[in-house]
């Protein structure tokens, strides 16, 4: 098995955290160096605290905040942390998890409508993977969890410290943005072959962590070519 860059996506309160955990849990049975990244960088760059200043509206508010701009904190983080840690680690045959990266600037693209949206989804990815090389995922998994659920679930988050005591940032509470987002997910997951869909609700209800993590790790256990498992 040779090393790999997976990532966990999905719109906010989708359990990406939940999925993580229990994907690192089995993986350790294969690779003795994992490595976990969780994107933004709240606390860790001086990028991500901008990331979580603009989601609690101290640059404008949410919408009207022009998102060629909002990209770039984001993109910068995740620049140096592929940099500095990301790169090295996996030339070392390490394993590299991660909750949301690059990836995640779907949110941005889904701002935009119609041509708008076309051109900054033709400038975004280009600029991050060729112009800025990011590290690129070799795998992404889209946990489907549509916004009517995921919006019920963000309601029970705990307390995060860059919210400053509020239990959803700009981004979560935004109903029109997280059905735009979801749609934006869904068609990169069919134009980048390395994105994967993976289903989380079945008749309308979310279905228990421990029946998606064992579709996940279908998916998984394929790329890493693990067998008899």
């Amino acid at each position: 098995m040779r090393s790999k860059f997976i990532v966990i996506e999905g719109t906010d309160g989708s359990g990406k955290k939940t999925q993580m955990d229990l994907l690192r849990s089995k993986l350790n049975k294969y690779f003795k160096k994992i490595l976990i990244a969780d994107f933004p960088r709240y606390y860790d760059s001086v990028w991500g605290k901008m990331v979580g200043e603009f989601l609690i509206g101290k640059y404008g508010k949410f919408e009207e905040v022009d998102p060629h701009f909002v990209i770039l904190p984001y993109m910068i983080d995740q620049y140096t942390w592929s940099r500095d840690v990301g790169i090295p680690f996996k030339k070392n045959g390490g394993l590299i998890l991660s909750n949301r990266y690059f990836t995640s600037n779907v949110h941005q693209i889904a701002k935009y409508k119609g041509i708008a949206q076309k051109k900054i989804r033709e400038w975004m990815w280009p600029l991050g993977y060729k112009e800025l090389k990011l590290m690129e995922p070799d795998l992404v998994i889209f946990l489907d969890v549509p916004p009517k659920i995921s919006y019920k679930l963000n309601k029970n988050k705990s307390n995060r410290k860059y919210l400053k005591g509020k239990k959803v940032d700009l981004a979560e509470k935004n109903w029109k943005h997280q059905e735009s987002s979801y749609r934006e997910y869904l068609r990169t997951v069919n134009s980048f072959r390395y994105w994967k869909r993976i289903r989380c609700v079945t008749n309308g209800k979310i279905d228990i962590p421990e029946i998606i993590h064992d579709r996940i790790w279908k998916v998984v256990s394929k790329e890493l070519n693990i067998k008899n498992v």
